[in-house]
């Protein structure tokens, strides 16, 4: 694809400062840019990087000087980087063939929007409604009764059990299950009987779902784990069942939620942090990684360790640790002076 400056520009509402006719055809950051692709600066950090980047264009803030280079001065450089980047991105302006591919394979009372893509060896289950706009990938299965909104991208091998929910908008990636049966063991005389787990999933608009992550579904009839609009996950996160996740929260990978837990609004949980069950995280919560959170938190909360603490709490104590053996040596050292002043006095005495 080549874009003109002038029409990058453009579309991002931006000041142009250069030749607007130049071409561009690609995006990059700013150490890896070649000529003919654009980058941006968002802050000062970069700054030095701009009188040494091969980028033929600059995508720059309201307060950043930039010595003659062509640019393009916007209010929100990283937001208007996000736009040229959906400009430029090979999934808009690939040619996708709607329809029902040959091999699909498609149940009974199957209901398809205007524009839907369902490809090769997909199965659909009976009572499916996919709404218009919507790419079923090769490989992917959807079970019976399930909805899916309109203009939702489900790609390769992804699993989506009976009478799940979709909204509009979703992505959800490669290898993702959706609708798993939820951890649920009833343990009599040491045997492990399973709890059938009946419920559903609802996931709402605009949420996205990383490759090979887990979503369990909920264990009772009309209960449902619930992942709320606008949230984004990432690979391999386990989501167990009855979980609720609040509006545009953001899980990174390897991150686990256990059963019956709420997150409420905008919460943020690092990579490789755990969350016990049947816990409430505030609003605007930030879990940072590796973290295990064994209690409530109010929200604007920041929390990390072991189990989790207040983050500013947690550093001084990590600080104390790091301090352990450097004062323990100059507790034996004081140590074993005393014990030598404590014999020569004793020997002294004995004199």
């Amino acid at each position: 694809m080549v874009k003109t400056l002038k029409e990058i520009s453009e579309l991002i509402d931006g000041d142009l400062s250069g030749d607007g006719d130049l071409e561009i055809t690609g995006v990059s950051g700013i150490k890896e840019a070649h000529p003919n692709e654009i980058t941006f600066v968002a802050n000062a950090k970069y700054r030095s990087e701009m009188e040494h980047t091969k980028a033929s264009a600059i995508i720059i803030g309201p307060d950043i000087q930039c010595n003659g280079k062509t640019t393009i001065r916007v209010a929100d450089p990283y937001l208007s980087f996000v736009k040229v980047l959906e400009m430029f991105s090979w999934r808009k302006n690939r040619r996708t063939e709607f329809g029902v591919h040959e091999t699909a394979i498609i149940g009974d009372n199957v209901v398809l929007g205007e524009r839907v893509a369902i490809q090769a060896h997909a199965y659909v289950g009976d009572n499916v409604e996919i709404g218009d706009d919507t790419i079923v990938s090769p490989l992917v299965y959807i079970g019976h009764d399930t909805i899916i909104g309109s203009g939702t991208l489900i790609y390769p091998r992804v699993t989506i059990r009976e009478e799940i929910k979709i909204g509009d908008r979703v992505i959800i990636h490669c290898g993702a299950v959706i609708g798993s049966d939820g951890f649920g063991f009833a343990t009599v005389s040491d045997r492990h009987h399973k709890i059938p787990q009946i419920g559903s999933v609802v996931i709402e608009d605009d949420v996205e779902i990383g490759a090979n992550t887990t979503v369990d579904r909920a264990t009772m009839t009309n209960g449902a784990t619930v992942i709320k609009r606008g949230t984004k996950i990432d690979n391999l996160v386990q989501i167990a069942h009855n979980v609720v996740i609040g509006e545009d929260c953001r899980l990174a990978a390897q991150v686990g939620i256990a059963g019956s837990t709420v997150l409420k609004d905008r919460v943020t949980v690092a990579g490789q942090a755990g969350v016990v069950g049947h816990l409430t995280i505030g609003d605007d919560t930030v879990i940072f990684a590796k973290a295990g959170v064994t209690k409530n938190t109010p929200a604007g909360s920041s929390v990390s360790g072991f189990p989790a603490r207040p983050h500013a709490q947690e550093m001084r104590v990590q600080g104390a640790w790091h301090r352990l053996p450097s004062e323990f040596s100059q507790l034996q050292k004081r140590v074993a002076e005393l014990e030598a002043q404590l014999r020569q006095s004793d020997d002294e005495s004995s004199e």
